[in-house]
């Protein structure tokens, strides 16, 4: 391949790598478009675990996890040193680490290694390619790996901090949510349960996982609103007056004004809007807008069915709990009507099926 076809590659392998968040998904597509940028037979990715002092092969192509103390091994050279290496003869070279071999029984005759380094210059981890195809790597293979490893570093401190971040945001959410149903003891765990039915039904019908996560952030947070309902009210043993229900229902529009204040990624935009809509209603009877039919986002749709089942089938101060077929066929009556017959009708095979794996056990 002509050195300027290297580096549109390298470029469009940068582009790439800066743009995936995911951690796994990330250190895959490193070590896969690095042995094909440069022409190798396997590549491994070694990272570097500050409270050990070694190395470890996070992602390795066709061999087991190897651990390395920093130092040993020409990988554990190259962290040490901070070093490009290219060995031409490995088995001659005497840093190499032999044992592994006799373990994996692949053989290494050429090697290039490059460090990666953090924005504060500090070695994270080492990306070494083995086997080069045709004759040995080169200098313009350095230049290559040199490159790719500065990117994957970028790449890979990106990732984790998007991973951090996105830990972060789920404990404070699944905190806000059990705060919120601690206020009303019968509602304990409802967001949760709530939250588990939906992402299985959503999954059920084929979503892409963005809308899935929508939909899992948005129910462990649907009734966040209640937070400025009386707490007489949600605990009330009777059912509620008239004027009670009207304080209740504007929970579902406080709920949209709370999580519209957070200031969500571009992915999570539409959060606010679906835990909002949870109340409406296929023939508009729903609150807080009276939205109808298809107005009414799919996620919300989603949401809905299995709000109502979690309540029917749960302890109310004002009534026993449904079974869960009492509960279905209540929401049956209302399918196309109330309530989305597709959402239904998957939740009622869930059921089915959650059934009969208890029944075996």
């Amino acid at each position: 391949m002509p050195y300027q076809n290297h580096l549109i590659h390298l470029l469009e392998i940068t582009q790439q790598l800066t743009a995936e968040t995911d951690l796994d998904r990330l250190l895959n597509l490193i070590v896969s478009r690095t042995t094909q940028l440069l022409d190798a037979d396997r590549t491994t990715m070694y990272l570097l675990d500050q409270e050990t002092g070694e190395l470890w092969s996070k992602i390795a192509e066709g061999t087991m996890t190897i651990r390395l103390p920093l130092g040993h091994g020409l990988a554990g050279y190259v962290a040490q040193t901070g070093e490009v290496i290219n060995i031409k003869d490995v088995q001659n070279d005497p840093r190499h680490a032999t044992r592994f071999e006799k373990l994996t029984g692949y053989r290494v005759h050429t090697m290039l290694a490059a460090p990666m380094r953090d924005r504060a210059g500090h070695v994270i981890g080492v990306i070494q390619v083995l086997n080069k195809r045709d004759g040995v790597f080169t200098a313009r293979d350095e230049e290559l790996i040199t490159a790719l490893a500065s990117s994957a570093a970028i790449a890979l401190e990106n990732a984790r901090l998007h991973t951090q971040v996105q830990r972060m945001l789920d404990s404070v959410i699944a905190t806000l949510a059990a705060v919120i149903d601690a206020r009303d003891k019968q509602m304990t765990g409802h967001s949760q349960r709530l939250t588990e039915y939906a992402v299985t039904i959503a999954r059920h019908m084929g979503l892409p996982a963005e809308r899935i996560e929508v939909i899992r952030i948005a129910g462990l947070l649907h009734d966040v609103g209640k937070i400025g309902v009386p707490e007489a009210i949600l605990t009330k043993r009777t059912k509620l007056t008239p004027a009670e229900k009207i304080l209740m229902r504007d929970h579902a529009q406080l709920t949209y004004k709370i999580l519209s204040t957070i200031n969500f990624s571009d992915n999570l935009r539409d959060v606010p809007r679906i835990a909002a809509h949870h109340h409406e209603r296929l023939d508009g009877s729903g609150y807080p807008l009276g939205l109808k039919g298809e107005e009414i986002p799919l996620e919300s749709r989603i949401l809905a069915v299995v709000d109502v089942f979690d309540a029917l089938t749960t302890q109310r101060y004002y009534r026993e709990p449904m079974s869960d077929q009492e509960a279905l066929a209540e929401l049956e009556k209302g399918a196309g009507k109330l309530f989305d017959a597709e959402v239904v009708a998957i939740l009622k095979e869930l059921v089915a099926e959650r059934k009969r794996g208890k029944d075996r056990d």
